[in-house]
């Protein structure tokens, strides 16, 4: 009886362990992935000469934690596979850095061209939930900023509608 209870014992704890974070190179399994387990995607495009400092993607280096929360998509951009996901992501400018919602349908984020390590760390710290910022509505009245987070919109550049609005 006691074996048996170590058994599960030893199963249980082996079934908690988390996966290890690895990078895969295809972006429709990565997409599927991320939909199926409700992570955000974080998507690299870029060719060996302009590759993303290393120390950035790796899984055991200073951003290890903040991957761990992310489905990671590496994708060689010099490469006929490369060149269809780049152009689907309408990116001409490497290397090309993206984070896509936990649903697999909305770009959070993008930064064409290098990126460094504070913009990175901030990028995957805000969007580590997979979620869209929730929009303001922000209005003036002289120097003062109002802001308003009851959804109050009103259209770019109609002075009336703004006056409207903040109650003017």
């Amino acid at each position: 009886m006691v074996h048996y209870l170590a058994v599960a014992m030893l199963a249980a704890s082996s079934a908690v362990t988390p996966a290890t974070t690895e990078w895969q190179s295809d972006y429709g399994k990565a997409l599927a992935t991320t939909r199926s387990e409700n992570r955000p995607l974080l998507i690299v495009l870029d060719a060996p000469e302009t590759a993303v400092a290393a120390d950035l993607l790796a899984t055991e280096g200073p951003n290890a934690e903040l991957l761990k929360s992310y489905e990671l998509c590496h994708v060689d951009v010099t490469t006929e596979y490369g060149k269809k996901v780049a152009a689907a992501f309408g990116a001409t400018q490497f290397p090309h850095t993206s984070i896509i919602d936990k649903n697999g349908a909305t770009v959070l984020f993008k930064q064409p061209g290098a990126i460094s390590a504070d913009e990175m760390k901030t990028a995957l710290t805000k969007f580590e939930k997979g979620e869209q910022p929730v929009a303001h509505t922000v209005g003036y009245r002289g120097n003062t900023v109002l802001g308003s987070q009851s959804g109050a919109s009103y259209p770019a550049g109609c002075t009336a509608c703004q006056r409207k609005a903040m109650g003017l």
